[in-house]
């Protein structure tokens, strides 16, 4: 069965925001259509008229501020999936919303990577989905995805005749592969693919460990952009 793919509303009155989120969907994931607002009234506009599945919104706005929009939505719309982008904590914001329904945050400033994962969670995305959707993505943010998982699996990527594999455990890097080469050369060697024709993923526990340094420290070293 082919996937539907998931309507996303993105409401910020910061318009180089909403433009961003979207453009970043658009160019990495083809699971998702993505439209924009301005304003909480917009928002309301659009959802009488169109299907939404998530709705992103930020939490400080002129007129309708977030909070009281996802309060209305909610109402209106109580299966709706919503992500509060916030500056402020987001226990506070919680306290403040009129729902007993899970409420996803990401804390300003965010990564993107971090709310493509949240939106992923939200509208709880088959892992296949995810998979399939990454090959759209470079080297270094499935890598990055798989490290902010926290997960104990092995990444095997092909491009042509050459295959690479990077091992993790508990969302570290600990080991790699790419022909005769081994630990962070390998690592460095893969992500130069840039991307790749297809990659597979299993758990998987390796006793061998080349790589010490932490994720973060070798995909900056990478300077992969």
């Amino acid at each position: 069965m082919d996937y539907q793919k998931k309507a996303i509303l993105i409401v910020d009155d910061e318009e180089d925001l909403t433009w961003s989120i979207s453009r970043y969907f658009r160019r990495s994931d083809d699971l998702f259509e993505t439209f924009c607002v301005s304003s909480g009234d917009q928002a309301l506009e659009f959802m009488q008229k169109n299907h939404v599945d998530l709705l992103i919104t930020d939490v400080k706005m002129p007129g309708i501020s977030g909070l009281e929009l996802v309060n209305i939505v909610l109402k209106k719309y109580p299966r709706m999936k919503v992500i509060m982008m916030t500056a402020y904590g987001s226990d506070e914001v919680q306290t403040r919303l009129d729902t007993a329904q899970p409420i996803f945050f990401v804390e300003k400033p965010f990564e993107l990577l971090l709310l493509r994962e949240t939106v992923y969670t939200a509208l709880n995305i088959p892992e296949q989905n995810i998979r399939n959707s990454l090959l759209n993505t470079r080297i270094k943010e499935i890598i990055a995805f798989t490290c902010k998982a926290g997960k104990t699996s092995q990444l095997t990527f092909h491009r042509g005749i050459s295959q690479g594999v990077v091992y993790f455990k508990q969302g570290e890097i600990v080991h790699a592969e790419c022909g005769e080469l081994e630990g962070e050369n390998a690592l460095f060697n893969i992500l130069d693919w840039g991307k790749i024709d297809f990659f597979s993923s299993f758990d998987h526990r390796v006793s061998k460990r080349t790589i010490r340094r932490n994720w973060e420290s070798l995909l900056n070293t990478a300077m992969i952009d």
